[in-house]
């Protein structure tokens, strides 16, 4: 099965995982608006894959994978960049909440518990992992010079003025 739409991405999990199916396909920025809110342009997608199958310990279980390049702005310069994400996740899936709430928490699982279902939304589950992603401060690895281009704060002279300069002469002033 393959699937890429703007709309919800729906598909029975558990169907999915009794027969190793694989989803397929993209969602674009613009289906994702959770995930757009971060973003510096909406244009772009997020490729995906989700694998079905059966876990180890006879669980219906998924592998999803994805791919996509995110516009971000950098929290030190204001200036754009891209970080390309490249993930993978694993799953597995219960029938109900009572289930999923009452599953121990145990940081030694790699799958994670989700609550499945015949209209599981795929595409929420790849904007989820997605912003699960995002740096929580996005930052170039090494911000580019102002003199590499336009720097709307720096002075015609190219120069720039430390702004705490103005702060030193004011503790002079008021020693006696």
């Amino acid at each position: 099965m393959s699937g890429a739409s703007k709309g919800a991405i729906a598909s029975d999990v558990f169907e999915l995982a009794r027969r190793s199916g694989v989803i397929e396909g993209q969602v674009p920025f613009d289906a994702a608006p959770r995930l757009r809110a971060d973003l510096s342009n909406g244009s772009g997608a997020i490729d995906f894959r989700l694998e079905g199958r059966i876990d180890e310990q006879g669980r219906p279980a998924a592998r999803l994978f994805l791919r996509t390049d995110l516009p971000l702005l950098c929290d030190r310069c204001a200036r754009p960049f891209t970080l390309h994400v490249e993930h993978e996740g694993t799953f597995y899936f219960v029938d109900d909440d009572a289930e999923l709430t009452t599953l121990p928490v145990s940081a030694d699982e790699e799958a994670e518990p989700l609550l499945g279902s015949e209209f599981f939304d795929v595409g929420a589950l790849v904007e989820d992992e997605t912003i699960l992603c995002l740096p929580v401060s996005p930052r170039h690895g090494v911000c580019p010079s102002p003199s590499t281009g336009d720097h709307a704060d720096a002075p015609a002279g190219g120069a720039r003025e430390n702004p705490f300069a103005v702060l030193q002469g004011l503790l002079r002033e008021k020693k006696p």
